[in-house]
């Protein structure tokens, strides 16, 4: 099963990875739970846009959802500024997804990464294009 697709972020995907939190000893470590709640935002962010991509709706709606439940867990957590350092990261596609959910923690810093991506070719460029008008226009929702 890809990840994302049970509510159960430790133990579904330590095992999915094959390991899993009680073989680990127990309950994740909030700074280790950060990490590994940021990895799966970044690989459900690079799935939603292969999906996107294909033009496959279906696929891209159920990485939303499960962009939801990493973004939501995230903010309980207090892991949005480790996800926001993602600004940066290499693909655009993750780099958007990020400024797209943190828009109302850091709106500054998300509209500088989304106006960098919305000069990109593309959908990529389109979509950042779009939230950025969204945003402008005070219609925001993820």
């Amino acid at each position: 099963m890809p990840f994302g697709k049970t509510a159960n972020f430790t133990h579904c995907r330590f095992a999915a990875e094959g390991t899993s939190a009680v073989a680990r000893g127990g309950s994740l470590q909030q700074p280790e739970k950060v990490q590994k709640l940021v990895e799966w935002f970044v690989r459900g962010a690079l799935r939603h846009a292969a999906a996107m991509e294909a033009m496959d709706d279906e696929a891209a709606a159920a990485e939303v959802v499960d962009l939801n439940r990493y973004y939501a867990a995230l903010k309980r957590e207090g892991g949005v500024d480790e996800l926001l350092l993602r600004l940066g990261h290499p693909d655009p596609a993750v780099a958007g997804m990020v400024a797209v959910y943190a828009m109302r923690e850091a709106p500054g810093r998300c509209v500088v990464a989304l106006t960098a991506i919305a000069a990109l070719p593309g959908l990529i460029g389109f979509r950042a294009q779009a939230a950025l008008e969204r945003w402008e226009s005070g219609d925001w929702e993820k």
